[in-house]
This record gives C-alpha cells, sequence and structure tokens, in this order.
C-alpha cells in the first residue's frame, strides 16, 4: 500500500472540494449467476470530474492492485468498508432496497440498491483509515530495521556482512600518485616527500563517502617505497585514523567521548583499549566504532537515545 504520506495528500484534496460539488452515488447488484453490480455518478460534470481524477489516484495506491476501471475500483472499496468494517464517521449508506420476482414468492431478492452518501467526504475518510495503517505498517519497519531492536546474533552478523562487503568489494579505486600529488599541493612539498601515513590519514578522511575504497600503489624507487603499500592494497584505516577522519567532519563542534561511546554501544574503556590497539580486528567493540565512525552521524543522530547521566 502507499505510504501515508500519499494517503495524506489524498484525504486533503477530497477534502478541499467545495462543499456544493458534494454528492451522493447509488450501487445496484443484481444477484444471479452473472452477480453484476453497476453505479450510478452525480449528473453534475463538474462534481464528478473532481471525483474522477481523485478516485483513480487512490485506486491505483491500493493493495493488492485493482483491475479494471479505476474509478469503479475506489467505489467498491468505499462500498467494502461501509458495509464490512467498522463504522466510520463521514461514511453513510443508507440501506438496501430489495427488489423481489414478481409473484414475490420464488427466488427471493434478485437486486440489491444502496447509496453513498456524500461521497467527498467518504472517501477523504477512508484515505485517513488507509494513513493509519500506512503509519503503523511505516513504524513497526523503522523498529524492525533499527539495529537496537535486533538480537544480538543480528547484529554481529549485520556488521559481520557490513566488513566482508568491504573487503570482497566492489571498491572505489584511487591512485597512489594521484593522492601524493593532491598532498603535496595541499602542503607545497614534492610528491616524493609525502609519507605514508600522510596517505593513510587522507583516504581515511574518504571513508564517510567512499566505505570500500582500494589504493592503487605506484612503481617507486627501492627507497620511496612504503612496506605497508607492498603489503595490501585495501584501504583499512587504523582507529586514530578513523577518528581524526570523523573529528574533522565537526571542526566547529565539541563532540563528548562518551556519547560517542554511547551510540556505538561500547564502554570508554573499550574505546581506550581500541585506540590502543588492544582488540582485535572484526570483534565487536571494533565493528562498533567502526560504524559509527564511518556513518559520518553525530552521536545523536546516531542513536537518539540519551546517554544516562555518569554512564563510562
Amino acid at each position: 500500500m502507499a505510504n501515508s504520506d500519499l494517503w495524506r495528500e489524498l484525504a486533503i484534496s477530497f477534502q478541499s472540494v467545495p462543499k456544493i460539488y458534494e454528492c451522493t452515488v447509488y450501487r445496484s447488484y443484481r444477484m444471479g449467476a452473472s452477480r453484476e453490480f453497476r453505479w450510478t455518478l452525480p449528473s453534475d460534470q463538474t462534481a464528478l470530474a473532481h471525483f474522477d481524477a481523485m478516485a483513480r489516484r487512490g485506486a491505483s495506491m491500493l493493495t493488492p492492485p485493482p483491475t479494471g476501471d479505476l474509478m469503479l475500483a475506489w467505489l467498491e472499496a468505499l462500498w467494502k468498508e461501509a458495509t464490512e468494517g467498522p463504522v466510520v464517521s463521514g461514511i453513510e449508506i443508507l440501506g438496501e432496497d430489495r427488489v423481489w420476482s414478481s409473484d414475490h414468492t420464488e427466488g427471493g431478492p434478485i437486486e440489491l440498491r444502496g447509496k453513498i452518501d456524500r461521497v467527498f467526504q467518504a472517501s477523504s475518510t477512508l484515505c485517513r483509515n488507509f494513513e493509519s495503517e500506512a503509519l503503523q505498517d511505516e513504524f513497526e519497519e523503522r523498529q524492525r530495521n533499527d539495529p537496537k531492536n535486533w538480537s544480538l546474533l543480528r547484529q554481529r552478523f549485520e556488521a559481520f556482512k557490513s566488513i566482508r562487503e568491504l573487503q570482497t568489494g566492489p571498491h572505489e579505486r584511487i591512485p597512489e600518485a594521484l593522492v601524493r600529488d593532491a598532498i603535496a599541493d595541499q602542503l607545497g612539498i614534492k610528491p616524493e616527500e609525502v609519507t605514508w601515513k600522510q596517505i593513510q590519514f587522507e583516504v581515511a578522511g574518504m571513508t564517510r563517502d567512499y566505505p570500500a575504497i582500494a589504493l592503487v600503489p605506484t612503481e617507486l624507487a627501492p627507497s620511496q617505497q612504503s612496506p605497508k603499500i607492498e603489503q595490501t592494497a585495501n584501504v583499512h584505516p587504523e582507529p586514530k585514523a578513523l577518528r581524526d577522519s570523523y573529528f574533522a567532519n565537526f571542526p566547529d563542534e565539541k563532540i563528548k567521548l562518551r556519547d560517542l561511546c554511547w551510540a556505538a554501544g561500547q564502554h570508554y574503556r573499550e574505546w581506550k583499549r581500541w585506540l590502543a590497539g588492544k582488540l582485535k580486528d572484526g570483534s565487536t567493540p571494533d565493528l562498533a566504532f567502526r560504524r559509527i565512525l564511518l556513518s559520518g552521524k553525530r552521536p545523536s543522530e546516531f542513536n537518539k537515545k540519551p546517554r544516562p547521566h555518569g554512564w563510562e
């Protein structure tokens, strides 16, 4: 079904139609093998034009999608809500007339007749009902997708998948020479004077926008080559480089480390051990800290629940 915003907008559209165009529609349902139904619509062409466009829009958002004429599908949705659902303000079914066979003895009623009064108001109310259903569905979906509501197993499995995706790619590829030249121009030095630590720091700063990035090493003279570049082309930022890159995103703000730890779901002592390189790569604290630092979000955006007073 369409999202709550679409139903809210359509409800307002139905509600905003001038009251002079409010009208009644009639339904007849013929019993028997064919089980045919027929709607009688307003003769006022202006009222009909208003209703036609909005009714078709509403029917196009129904789940499952209707077949056939969309305006009739909307009228049937109104009828179903009024006859099968709870009593709803604004939807009025003013009874059914039973038309019997001529001798009034055999076959039972052969036609049922009814009407929906104030069809624009009824349609607006139906849209509000669908909006409420959509809001509930959207809330439940957010709850399911909120990591705070996941089981410990799912949290670790999702973290495992994220790390695996970062490691296996696909990766953005950036030439080392491009990084060296950019740093050299920024600092006013020669490219060969750029250190590996400077390269690592700059590339780590790009992980907010490019979480999986591979550094393509440049062939240099033996005296200029970095052992770390020879060993791996995939940048897996060191904790301190990742920390510095994260805080660089908020130069005018004072982000408290304990707020950051709370948002990550880890204690401050784990933060200190992580920065010191005492935690194993891929451990729960390692994955938690990397998630928030790579997110580019403030602690209050990452975890909206406020940190308890005195939490360490």
